[in-house]
Protein backbone atom coordinates (compact mmCIF):
# COMPACT_ATOMS: atom_id res chain seq x y z
CA UNK A 1 0.00 0.00 0.00
CA UNK A 2 3.00 2.44 0.80
CA UNK A 3 4.59 1.44 -1.88
CA UNK A 4 1.44 2.39 -4.42
CA UNK A 5 0.99 5.78 -2.70
CA UNK A 6 4.34 6.88 -3.16
CA UNK A 7 4.12 5.50 -6.96
CA UNK A 8 1.30 7.63 -7.59
CA UNK A 9 3.36 10.92 -6.11
CA UNK A 10 5.66 10.53 -9.14
CA UNK A 11 3.46 11.74 -11.55
CA UNK A 12 2.07 14.38 -8.97
CA UNK A 13 5.79 15.82 -8.00
CA UNK A 14 5.56 16.73 -11.96
CA UNK A 15 2.09 19.03 -11.27
CA UNK A 16 -1.16 18.36 -9.76
CA UNK A 17 -2.91 19.38 -12.65
CA UNK A 18 -5.47 16.67 -13.51
CA UNK A 19 -4.71 14.16 -11.17
CA UNK A 20 -7.18 15.09 -8.39
CA UNK A 21 -10.90 15.43 -8.57
CA UNK A 22 -10.77 18.78 -6.76
CA UNK A 23 -9.19 21.96 -7.60
CA UNK A 24 -5.69 22.73 -6.61
CA UNK A 25 -3.22 25.47 -7.67
CA UNK A 26 -4.26 29.12 -6.98
CA UNK A 27 -7.88 27.50 -7.25
CA UNK A 28 -7.84 25.35 -4.30
CA UNK A 29 -5.74 27.70 -2.42
CA UNK A 30 -8.67 30.54 -3.01
CA UNK A 31 -11.21 27.86 -2.42
CA UNK A 32 -9.95 27.10 0.69
CA UNK A 33 -9.40 30.55 2.07
CA UNK A 34 -5.59 31.05 2.37
CA UNK A 35 -5.01 34.55 2.68
CA UNK A 36 -3.52 35.94 -0.49
CA UNK A 37 -1.48 38.02 1.08
CA UNK A 38 0.68 35.10 2.07
CA UNK A 39 0.15 33.14 -0.72
CA UNK A 40 1.12 35.80 -3.08
CA UNK A 41 4.44 35.95 -1.41
CA UNK A 42 5.25 32.33 -3.70
CA UNK A 43 5.80 32.36 -7.06
CA UNK A 44 3.18 31.65 -8.95
CA UNK A 45 5.01 28.78 -10.31
CA UNK A 46 5.41 27.26 -6.92
CA UNK A 47 1.60 27.92 -5.63
CA UNK A 48 0.79 25.56 -8.63
CA UNK A 49 1.71 23.14 -7.04
CA UNK A 50 -0.46 22.89 -3.99
CA UNK A 51 -2.82 19.96 -4.07
CA UNK A 52 -4.25 20.19 -0.82
CA UNK A 53 -7.55 19.34 1.07
CA UNK A 54 -7.96 21.80 3.64
CA UNK A 55 -6.34 24.99 5.34
CA UNK A 56 -4.31 24.31 8.42
CA UNK A 57 -3.80 28.07 9.04
CA UNK A 58 -7.77 29.02 8.66
CA UNK A 59 -8.43 31.07 11.93
CA UNK A 60 -11.94 29.61 12.87
CA UNK A 61 -15.13 30.85 14.51
CA UNK A 62 -14.30 28.96 17.84
CA UNK A 63 -18.20 29.13 19.20
CA UNK A 64 -20.09 28.03 15.55
CA UNK A 65 -20.08 24.67 13.93
CA UNK A 66 -18.87 24.31 11.10
CA UNK A 67 -16.47 27.31 10.48
CA UNK A 68 -17.28 29.28 7.78
CA UNK A 69 -14.21 28.19 6.33
CA UNK A 70 -15.91 24.98 6.10
CA UNK A 71 -18.86 25.30 4.05
CA UNK A 72 -19.16 24.64 0.41
CA UNK A 73 -20.32 27.51 -1.91
CA UNK A 74 -23.83 26.95 -3.20
CA UNK A 75 -23.87 25.23 -6.64
CA UNK A 76 -24.64 26.99 -9.60
CA UNK A 77 -28.01 27.55 -10.97
CA UNK A 78 -29.21 23.98 -12.93
CA UNK A 79 -26.20 22.08 -11.12
CA UNK A 80 -26.61 18.84 -8.70
CA UNK A 81 -25.33 19.54 -5.74
CA UNK A 82 -22.12 18.30 -4.46
CA UNK A 83 -24.14 14.99 -3.05
CA UNK A 84 -24.37 12.70 -5.23
CA UNK A 85 -22.26 14.57 -8.30
CA UNK A 86 -19.22 12.05 -7.62
CA UNK A 87 -17.03 14.85 -7.25
CA UNK A 88 -15.64 15.58 -3.65
CA UNK A 89 -17.33 18.73 -2.78
CA UNK A 90 -15.65 18.74 -0.72
CA UNK A 91 -12.26 20.56 -1.59
CA UNK A 92 -14.34 22.19 1.58
CA UNK A 93 -16.62 18.80 3.59
CA UNK A 94 -18.56 15.83 2.80
CA UNK A 95 -21.63 17.27 5.36
CA UNK A 96 -25.19 16.36 4.33
CA UNK A 97 -26.43 19.60 3.34
CA UNK A 98 -28.71 19.60 6.25
CA UNK A 99 -25.96 19.86 8.83
CA UNK A 100 -24.39 22.99 5.97
CA UNK A 101 -27.36 24.75 6.34
CA UNK A 102 -27.93 24.58 10.36
CA UNK A 103 -25.07 25.34 11.96
CA UNK A 104 -25.18 25.41 15.67
CA UNK A 105 -25.09 28.46 18.06
CA UNK A 106 -23.17 27.95 20.92
CA UNK A 107 -23.82 29.54 24.59
CA UNK A 108 -24.16 28.93 28.02
CA UNK A 109 -28.06 29.41 28.13
CA UNK A 110 -31.08 30.21 26.05
CA UNK A 111 -30.38 34.02 27.02
CA UNK A 112 -27.46 33.73 24.53
CA UNK A 113 -29.06 32.97 21.81
CA UNK A 114 -29.32 36.18 19.40
CA UNK A 115 -32.99 36.97 19.05
CA UNK A 116 -33.19 36.02 15.58
CA UNK A 117 -32.57 32.54 16.80
CA UNK A 118 -34.89 31.26 14.65
CA UNK A 119 -32.11 31.64 12.05
CA UNK A 120 -30.02 29.78 13.90
CA UNK A 121 -29.48 26.23 15.02
CA UNK A 122 -29.79 24.69 18.53
CA UNK A 123 -27.96 26.26 21.66
CA UNK A 124 -25.09 24.26 22.55
CA UNK A 125 -23.20 23.96 25.98
CA UNK A 126 -20.11 26.89 25.76
CA UNK A 127 -17.54 24.12 26.42
CA UNK A 128 -17.98 22.77 23.58
CA UNK A 129 -16.46 26.07 22.29
CA UNK A 130 -12.63 25.99 21.07
CA UNK A 131 -10.57 27.76 23.17
CA UNK A 132 -9.34 30.79 21.35
CA UNK A 133 -5.97 30.26 20.71
CA UNK A 134 -6.95 26.69 19.06
CA UNK A 135 -9.75 28.73 16.71
CA UNK A 136 -6.86 31.03 15.61
CA UNK A 137 -4.18 30.01 13.05
CA UNK A 138 -1.66 27.64 14.92
CA UNK A 139 1.52 28.89 13.66
CA UNK A 140 2.87 31.81 15.86
CA UNK A 141 6.49 33.82 15.62
CA UNK A 142 8.71 31.69 16.49
CA UNK A 143 7.18 28.13 16.27
CA UNK A 144 9.08 24.98 15.84
CA UNK A 145 6.69 23.49 13.11
CA UNK A 146 6.83 19.85 11.71
CA UNK A 147 4.48 19.41 8.44
CA UNK A 148 3.84 15.45 8.19
CA UNK A 149 3.25 14.95 4.37
CA UNK A 150 4.93 18.26 3.13
CA UNK A 151 4.48 16.81 -0.55
CA UNK A 152 5.80 20.09 -3.16
CA UNK A 153 6.10 22.30 0.02
CA UNK A 154 3.77 25.03 -0.20
CA UNK A 155 2.37 24.53 3.33
CA UNK A 156 6.13 24.68 4.44
CA UNK A 157 6.73 27.52 3.00
CA UNK A 158 3.74 29.20 4.40
CA UNK A 159 4.19 27.84 7.64
CA UNK A 160 7.98 29.85 7.39
CA UNK A 161 6.62 32.92 6.63
CA UNK A 162 4.22 32.64 9.86
CA UNK A 163 6.77 31.63 12.13
CA UNK A 164 9.44 34.36 11.00
CA UNK A 165 13.17 34.71 11.68
CA UNK A 166 13.34 33.15 14.73
CA UNK A 167 10.80 29.81 14.02
CA UNK A 168 12.27 26.37 12.10
CA UNK A 169 10.21 24.14 10.09
CA UNK A 170 10.71 20.79 9.06
CA UNK A 171 8.62 19.46 5.73
CA UNK A 172 8.49 15.50 6.18
CA UNK A 173 7.28 13.60 3.44
CA UNK A 174 7.73 10.08 2.36
CA UNK A 175 8.22 10.24 -1.59
CA UNK A 176 11.41 10.81 -2.62
CA UNK A 177 10.19 13.07 -5.66
CA UNK A 178 8.08 15.26 -3.47
CA UNK A 179 10.42 16.63 -1.49
CA UNK A 180 12.68 16.67 -4.82
CA UNK A 181 9.61 19.80 -5.73
CA UNK A 182 9.39 20.53 -2.69
CA UNK A 183 13.43 21.52 -2.60
CA UNK A 184 12.99 22.99 -6.05
CA UNK A 185 10.15 25.30 -4.65
CA UNK A 186 12.10 26.84 -1.93
CA UNK A 187 14.69 27.35 -3.97
CA UNK A 188 12.45 29.25 -6.46
CA UNK A 189 10.90 31.34 -4.09
CA UNK A 190 14.29 32.56 -2.83
CA UNK A 191 15.47 33.33 -6.36
CA UNK A 192 12.11 35.87 -7.07
CA UNK A 193 12.09 37.32 -3.39
CA UNK A 194 15.92 37.62 -3.63
CA UNK A 195 15.75 39.49 -7.13
CA UNK A 196 12.23 41.41 -5.45
CA UNK A 197 14.70 42.81 -2.66
CA UNK A 198 17.17 44.15 -5.21
CA UNK A 199 14.51 46.07 -6.80
CA UNK A 200 14.19 50.18 -5.84
CA UNK A 201 10.78 49.56 -3.94
CA UNK A 202 10.92 48.77 -0.35
CA UNK A 203 11.22 44.92 0.29
CA UNK A 204 8.65 43.62 2.48
CA UNK A 205 9.43 42.22 5.74
CA UNK A 206 9.61 38.53 5.84
CA UNK A 207 10.50 38.32 2.28
CA UNK A 208 12.81 35.50 2.00
CA UNK A 209 12.57 32.13 3.07
CA UNK A 210 15.73 30.32 4.02
CA UNK A 211 17.14 26.51 4.90
CA UNK A 212 18.47 25.48 7.75
CA UNK A 213 21.92 26.48 9.43
CA UNK A 214 24.08 23.56 8.76
CA UNK A 215 25.67 23.67 12.05
CA UNK A 216 22.14 23.27 13.29
CA UNK A 217 20.59 20.20 12.07
CA UNK A 218 21.25 16.36 12.29
CA UNK A 219 22.42 14.38 9.46
CA UNK A 220 19.16 14.48 8.06
CA UNK A 221 18.88 15.87 4.22
CA UNK A 222 18.61 20.03 4.63
CA UNK A 223 18.59 22.50 1.93
CA UNK A 224 19.54 26.34 2.52
CA UNK A 225 18.33 28.67 0.10
CA UNK A 226 18.08 32.11 0.37
CA UNK A 227 20.38 35.64 1.67
CA UNK A 228 19.56 38.14 4.80
CA UNK A 229 16.10 35.54 5.58
CA UNK A 230 13.04 37.13 7.49
CA UNK A 231 11.54 33.88 7.78
CA UNK A 232 11.93 30.78 9.55
CA UNK A 233 14.39 27.86 8.87
CA UNK A 234 13.85 25.47 6.40
CA UNK A 235 14.37 21.39 5.84
CA UNK A 236 12.95 18.90 4.28
CA UNK A 237 13.18 15.18 5.45
CA UNK A 238 12.68 11.51 3.84
CA UNK A 239 10.65 10.58 6.01
CA UNK A 240 6.95 7.89 6.63
CA UNK A 241 4.43 9.23 9.38
CA UNK A 242 4.43 6.19 11.29
CA UNK A 243 8.12 6.69 12.55
CA UNK A 244 9.16 10.15 12.70
CA UNK A 245 12.74 11.09 13.13
CA UNK A 246 12.54 13.30 15.46
CA UNK A 247 13.37 13.99 19.29
CA UNK A 248 10.31 13.65 21.53
CA UNK A 249 8.88 17.62 22.38
CA UNK A 250 10.95 19.13 19.60
CA UNK A 251 7.41 20.46 17.83
CA UNK A 252 5.28 23.53 19.11
CA UNK A 253 2.92 22.60 16.14
CA UNK A 254 2.32 19.93 13.43
CA UNK A 255 0.42 20.47 10.56
CA UNK A 256 -0.70 18.03 7.64
CA UNK A 257 -3.21 18.15 4.67
CA UNK A 258 -4.45 15.67 2.89
CA UNK A 259 -1.93 13.22 4.39
CA UNK A 260 -3.76 10.83 6.89
CA UNK A 261 -6.09 9.21 4.21
CA UNK A 262 -3.45 7.99 2.42
CA UNK A 263 -1.26 6.33 5.67
CA UNK A 264 -1.68 3.25 6.22
CA UNK A 265 -1.36 3.05 10.27
CA UNK A 266 -2.64 5.83 11.25
CA UNK A 267 -2.98 4.94 15.09
CA UNK A 268 1.08 4.51 14.62
CA UNK A 269 1.10 8.00 12.87
CA UNK A 270 -0.82 10.03 15.78
CA UNK A 271 1.29 8.42 18.44
CA UNK A 272 4.51 9.47 17.13
CA UNK A 273 2.87 13.32 16.01
CA UNK A 274 1.95 13.35 19.65
CA UNK A 275 5.29 12.01 20.89
CA UNK A 276 6.81 14.74 19.22
CA UNK A 277 4.90 17.62 19.60
CA UNK A 278 5.87 19.54 23.15
CA UNK A 279 3.59 19.72 25.97
CA UNK A 280 0.84 21.93 24.95
CA UNK A 281 1.27 22.17 21.15
CA UNK A 282 -1.26 22.08 18.40
CA UNK A 283 -2.05 19.47 15.62
CA UNK A 284 -3.62 21.31 12.72
CA UNK A 285 -4.82 18.39 10.41
CA UNK A 286 -7.08 18.61 6.94
CA UNK A 287 -8.38 15.91 4.83
CA UNK A 288 -10.91 13.77 3.05
CA UNK A 289 -13.01 11.19 4.61
CA UNK A 290 -14.39 8.10 2.44
CA UNK A 291 -18.11 8.22 2.85
CA UNK A 292 -19.35 4.67 2.76
CA UNK A 293 -18.06 0.74 3.32
CA UNK A 294 -14.46 0.77 3.45
CA UNK A 295 -13.14 -1.10 0.26
CA UNK A 296 -12.17 -5.20 1.02
CA UNK A 297 -9.61 -7.64 -0.54
CA UNK A 298 -7.77 -6.70 -3.24
CA UNK A 299 -10.33 -4.03 -4.39
CA UNK A 300 -8.13 -2.19 -0.68
CA UNK A 301 -5.16 -0.90 -3.16
CA UNK A 302 -6.95 0.14 -6.27
CA UNK A 303 -9.70 2.36 -4.24
CA UNK A 304 -7.30 3.77 -1.46
CA UNK A 305 -7.00 7.20 -3.07
CA UNK A 306 -11.31 7.51 -3.57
Amino acid sequence: MARAVRDRFIAVAQGPEGKFRYPVGDAGLAGLGYDGALTDRLPAAVRAHFCGVGNPFAAVDACVWPPVCLLPPPPPAGSPSAAGSGVPGDIFCDMPDAELDAPVCFGDSPDDIPSDSANHGPAAPRDRCLPPELAACPVRPGDAVLDVGCGAGVDTLCAALLAEPDGAVTGADASPHMLDRARANLAAANVAMDAAATRPAPSQSGSNLSGPDPAETDSAETDSVGRDSQSARIRFVETGAECLPFASGSFDVVISNGVFSLIVDKPAALREIHRVLRPGGRLRLADQMLDGPAPQGADVVSSWFR
